[in-house]
């Protein structure tokens, strides 16, 4: 897969912000005329002593099956990629940090995906472009945000029962829901990226939570990721 836009990565924080207020204008929110079929989930591990990231692409068909639990995954593909991050960490950029080390995973795939699933934001943002924005708008492909913990925004404490939900806003905007993903959990902030609504987003996100509190893609990716950097860790501790 080849991005359909290009600008460049290695940037200061002040370029970083031009750019994802230049590409906001850019997102398109429609209605899914169908249910995904084809997913890419992605996650980025870091260590915290060096600049070192553990990226993960998972690609996996989503087969639906009425008669035993609904939906059910197949894995397709995994892919990881180990390199220097370069970008700092500063909270509202993650993008800048992660799609460069996605950018070649997503390059060696040549098969259709109908959705990506990033681990972190969509439009629930301080500038409503986050890294599952960025990387829909990237490929143009569908993609949603589900993030573990709140980014910005405001709400009220939804139910405690697995599908429970409530709005999440910024000002008065409503830019995500807040979903109680298994009971007695604590809820995902989840948020459109680009080409779906804040309704596809949270439909599909508890359609894919089986028995943990993460969506299944996500789940995957992010075990994987944290095995590779501890792995790679373990590795250079022996040299």
């Amino acid at each position: 897969m080849i991005p359909v836009i290009d600008h460049p990565w290695n940037v200061s924080v002040s370029d970083a912000r031009k750019i994802q207020n230049q590409l906001k204008s850019q997102l398109l929110h429609v209605s899914l005329t169908e249910m995904p079929g084809i997913i890419a989930a992605v996650d980025v591990s870091y260590t915290r002593w060096d600049h070192m990231g553990y990226a993960v692409l998972g690609i996996y068909r989503v087969e639906y099956d009425n008669e035993v639990r609904g939906i059910r995954l197949q894995e397709l593909l995994i892919e990881t990629y180990t390199g220097t991050v370069e970008f700092p960490y500063v909270p509202g950029y993650l993008s800048f940090r992660e799609i460069p080390m996605l950018l070649p995973l997503f390059q060696r795939i040549d098969m259709d995906i109908d959705l990506i699933i990033a681990d972190g934001v969509g439009i629930a943002h301080p500038r409503g472009f986050g890294l599952a924005s960025h990387l829909g708008l990237l490929f143009d492909k569908s993609s949603i945000g589900c993030a573990k913990s709140k980014l910005i925004g405001n709400y009220q404490e939804p139910g405690e029962e697995k599908g429970e939900y409530s709005d999440l806003f910024i000002k008065e905007q409503t830019v995500g829901s807040v979903l109680r993903s298994k009971r007695h959990c604590k809820p995902l902030f989840v948020s459109p990226g680009y080409k779906c609504t804040i309704d596809d987003a949270r439909k599909i996100v508890l359609d894919l939570c089986f028995d943990y509190r993460l969506c299944e893609p996500i789940r995957r990716v992010d075990a994987i990721s944290k095995q590779l950097r501890k792995s790679t860790n373990t590795e250079w501790s022996k040299l």
